[in-house]
């Protein structure tokens, strides 16, 4: 329960530093009363691909947050309504706010969007909560193990980003485009993306139920979301992504069933941040100032490339501490080891040209820390001993 609350405290302060960004308010334009204002953001106006992903996100960690905790007094049920209300209600109240954002544009489209991204949360609030044993109850999904499915999905989330597919086969043929000879692939960001659908596959085979895992699914699943990428609008393929694929599919081919895969693949896990942290591998003369503002960098880009980077690093850090826990680390260390490292990366990026050195990465990380926290097994929270490697 504790877990819950710190988690749907930290996403609610999320979504107000997000939603009223960067707190410069000011009145109404003189005539203009509030019913008016209320009226035009009620127009229903289309959002763009990365706002629509964005609203549809935020809320349903706020909303799985909300129910669980919840859970611990009411019926499921009665917890994930009340905290799909919840979020309902702070969703209006931020557009609302918005109203007095200079530069902000309230719109119903973001309520209905909100409100479905945390009936989403509530509901598998509900699905995750402790439950009777009563036949009532027979109709829950089984997930083996409820913190991986979260992380694949970013995974796959990811990858998969805007979600639009193109009916035009001149945007499958462009994103073919780039597979095309001369090839010059970067063998590092291969290696990363490699490491990285290693990770993914692990997460699948914990996550399936137990009976329906194998190799074949997990190959399956990384061909299939090279294949869903093609007819994405804006999505281009490249050639360190099908080299990975290659590499990755016989590579968990070996270490399927192996009781050390864990072991191994968290140090492979290590050096891919690593290496993503330190793109593009020169440095500044002088480093730049360090941002201690978080998410700064994200609120002022592209919302569709800020969801795409949160999703990239939540996978990651998570990642990195669903396998410490699994080789036999104890949560405390796994934690600290992952908040210091997502810290040291931000350092470093001051001194790298292009990268974002802000506080946002170890706030991601302690996110992710929050969450393996309330959603592992009971008995993972006493003694990180009993998630030492796969059993087989």
């Amino acid at each position: 329960a504790a877990a819950a609350i710190l988690l749907a405290t930290l996403m609610s302060g999320f979504i107000v530093y997000g939603s009223l960004y960067p707190f410069r308010f000011q009145p109404l334009p003189e005539g203009r009363a509030l019913g008016d204002a209320l009226s035009a953001a009620l127009q229903l106006r289309r959002p763009g691909r990365g706002a629509l992903a964005a609203n549809l996100l935020l809320y349903g960690p706020l909303g799985l947050a909300l129910s669980l905790a919840l859970a611990t007094r009411l019926r499921a049920s009665h917890a994930a309504l009340l905290g799909f209300l919840g979020c309902v209600l702070l969703s209006a109240c931020m557009e609302v706010g918005q109203l007095f954002v200079p530069r902000r544009t309230p719109s119903v489209w973001d309520l209905a969007l909100n409100s479905l991204g945390a009936a989403v949360g509530a509901a598998a609030g509900a699905i995750l909560s402790p439950r009777p044993e009563h036949a009532a109850y027979a109709w829950r999904p089984s997930v083996a193990e409820a913190f991986p499915a979260v992380l694949l999905g970013c995974w796959l989330a990811y990858r998969l980003y805007p979600y639009v597919p193109a009916l035009d086969l001149g945007e499958w043929r462009a994103s073919l485009s780039p597979l095309l000879p001369p090839w010059n692939p970067d063998p590092l960001r291969t290696l990363r993306l490699a490491i990285f659908w290693l990770v993914a596959a692990r997460l699948l085979d914990a996550a399936w139920p137990t009976g329906a895992r194998g190799v074949p699914v997990v190959i399956g699943v990384m061909l299939l979301t090279l294949v869903a990428a093609i007819p994405i609008v804006d999505r281009r393929l490249t050639q360190e992504e099908v080299i990975a694929v290659c590499i990755a599919s016989p590579a968990w081919f070996l270490l399927h069933r192996r009781t050390w895969a864990d072991r191994v693949l968290l140090p492979a896990m290590l050096l891919a941040i690593i290496l993503e942290g330190a793109r593009p591998y020169h440095f500044l003369a002088e480093p730049r100032a360090f941002g201690w503002i978080p998410l700064r960098s994200l609120m002022s880009g592209h919302w569709g490339n800020g969801l795409q980077a949160m999703l990239y690093k939540f996978f990651f850090y998570g990642g990195l501490v669903w396998l410490a826990l699994r080789s036999g680390l104890r949560l405390p260390l796994a934690a600290t080891i992952t908040v210091a490292l997502a810290i040291g990366i931000s350092v470093l990026q001051t001194w790298l040209p292009g990268r974002s050195a802000e506080t946002t990465d170890a706030l991601i990380a302690l996110g992710a820390v929050i969450t393996v926290r309330l959603l592992m097994p009971p008995a993972a929270a006493v003694s990180a001993q009993h998630l030492a490697g796969p059993s087989r």
